[in-house]
This record gives structure tokens, sequence and C-alpha cells, in this order.
């Protein structure tokens, strides 16, 4: 089940990549199946509300640029930093 998971996420993310611009508000959906509804986690997952806007980015950045082949590696990989800070934007400002 999370393979598939994992494949449809890269497909969907393949296509964003061949769009002209990533859709944020779409990228923060899928945050929202490993993270939660409303971001607050669950028993394996750590809630995004519980570090800072800051913490958010610069933890999104190391994934970026790290070598590693985590989900979130591969997930951010895509993303620019102007999007990065975007998606903090609509998680964090809403809190």
């Amino acid at each position: 089940m999370i393979n598939s998971f994992f494949f449809v996420f890269f497909l969907f993310i393949c296509n964003i990549i061949l769009a002209d611009e990533i859709e944020i508000p779409i990228i923060l959906e899928n945050c929202k199946g490993c993270h939660g509804y409303n971001f607050k986690g669950n028993k394996y997952i750590e809630s995004l509300l519980d570090i800072e806007k800051s913490e958010f980015i610069s933890k999104m950045n190391d994934y970026k640029y790290s070598d590693d082949n985590y989900a979130m590696n591969r997930i951010s990989k895509v993303l620019t930093e102007d999007d990065i800070k975007k998606i903090a934007e609509l998680i964090y400002d809403k809190k």
C-alpha cells in the first residue's frame, strides 16, 4: 500500500515538473497524506505544527540537498526554495 502511494505520488510530481509552475496548494494536499489533514501528524509521523516556520523551511532545504533516499528527500528535490517558502506560508501563516 505504501509503495503504491509513493508510485502515484511520484507520477503526480512528474506531471507537476512538466507544468510551467508547481501548484503549491496541490502539493500541500499531498503533505496531508502523511502528516494528517490538519498537519497534526499521527503515531508514525510528527506534526508539522510542533515546529516553527523557519525550522520547517530549514528542514525542507536540508531534505532537498541531501543525498539520502528517504521519501521527504525525493519529494523535496522537485521544489524550489521559493516553493518551500510558499508551502511554509500556507501551513504556518494560518496557525
